[in-house]
């Protein structure tokens, strides 16, 4: 049985990623801040763990709990801004806690779970990344240029970790029909549960480096 950590499971895409994981015989760790809007996904193949990403002596503790687990794979989903800002009205609490979501704090969990993805025959990580790193837009501060860093996180592993014996993904969508401003045709999260499965049963000697997903009359320049 493969075992999978899921970060920002309580609900859009880690949720779905948890359920269909653990439904295709997977055991899956799932962690979140919000512990109690878990509770239903508990099960046999399904642990629930409190996770702030941002909290370093959490994710310490995370880790000890599983570090002689072997982990098969690492969903970086746990994301999103501190708010909508302009630059000029940008709080330095706010850029640095939009860093530390979707940029320190997944490098640090990735860092840390090396030893325990070095013993899985396939480990991959995969990030849930944004089109809002490659184009960002009006109010997007401190999300945007925090998902530009997380793609530069992601390069970086991708050249690093190899020599690891792990493959890492980045999975780019459009607009996912789990954010507040809700278009028509937009991405469901099961959508993206299945691409993440997908990249998750590759052979050994496959890495999907990157995957942008839009609705069929998506487009990159609209998000």
């Amino acid at each position: 049985m493969k075992t999978a950590i899921i970060t920002g499971a309580s609900k859009g895409v880690g949720r779905a990623t948890v359920k269909l994981l653990a439904n295709n015989g997977y055991k899956v760790i799932a962690a979140s801040r919000n512990l109690g809007a878990m509770k239903d996904l508990e099960s046999n193949n399904v642990e629930i763990n409190r996770l702030d990403v941002t909290d370093e002596k959490q994710i310490q503790s995370f880790f000890v709990k599983y570090k002689d687990a072997t982990i098969d794979l690492l969903v970086h989903n746990a994301g999103g801004g501190a708010g909508p800002t302009q630059i000029i009205h940008e709080s330095m609490d706010n850029f640095r806690r939009a860093y530390d979501i979707n940029v320190s704090g997944p490098m640090y969990i990735s860092q840390l779970f090396v030893p325990t993805m070095m013993k899985s025959e396939s480990p991959t990580i995969v990030f849930i990344t944004s089109l809002c790193g490659q184009i960002p837009f009006r109010g997007s501060g401190n999300y945007s240029n925090a998902k530009r860093g997380q793609l530069g996180l992601v390069d970086t592993m991708r050249m690093e970790f190899p020599a690891y014996g792990i493959k890492i993904t980045d999975i780019c969508p459009g607009t996912i029909d789990t954010q507040i401003e809700k278009k028509d045709n937009a991405l469901t999260a099961e959508d993206m549960a299945e691409a993440i499965q997908w990249v998750s049963s590759l052979p050994k000697h496959v890495n999907i480096n990157h995957l942008e997903i839009s609705h069929i009359n998506g487009s990159k320049y609209i998000i």
